[in-house]
C-alpha cells in the first residue's frame, strides 16, 4: 500500500513532472513517476453544487444542482507540465478515493 509521505519525500528529492495525459468528463489526468512507478490521477475542473438561492431554482429541472468550476482549483496552473511535487494534494485526493491507477 502507498504512503503519502512516502510519495511526497520521493516527489520532492527527485523533482519529477507529472505530464498531462488527457481531459475526461471534467477532469483532468496527469501521469507522473514516483517509488519506481507511473502514476495516473485525476484533477476536477468542474463540480456539481447545489442551488442555495431560491430564485435561482428552475422549475423545469427535477434537482436543483448546477456545474461550477471546482474551489479546489485555486490559482494553480495546470500546464503540459507541472512539477509532481505541486500536485500533492490531488495525489493524496485521488488516493482517497481509490483513483491513484498505477500505469507503469
Amino acid at each position: 500500500m502507498l504512503d503519502i509521505n512516502e510519495i511526497k519525500k520521493d516527489l520532492y528529492k527527485s523533482k519529477n513532472m507529472a505530464k498531462f495525459s488527457h481531459y475526461q468528463s471534467g477532469d483532468l489526468f496527469y501521469e507522473v513517476e514516483f517509488l519506481e512507478g507511473k502514476y495516473q490521477f485525476p484533477i476536477a475542473v468542474v463540480e456539481e453544487v447545489e442551488i442555495t438561492d431560491p430564485s435561482d431554482y428552475r422549475e423545469d429541472e427535477e434537482d436543483n444542482t448546477e456545474l461550477r468550476l471546482s474551489e479546489d482549483l485555486g490559482i494553480t496552473p495546470f500546464g503540459a507540465e507541472v512539477k509532481g511535487s505541486e500536485l500533492i494534494r490531488w495525489i493524496q485526493k485521488a488516493m482517497k478515493n481509490e483513483q491513484l491507477i498505477k500505469v507503469g
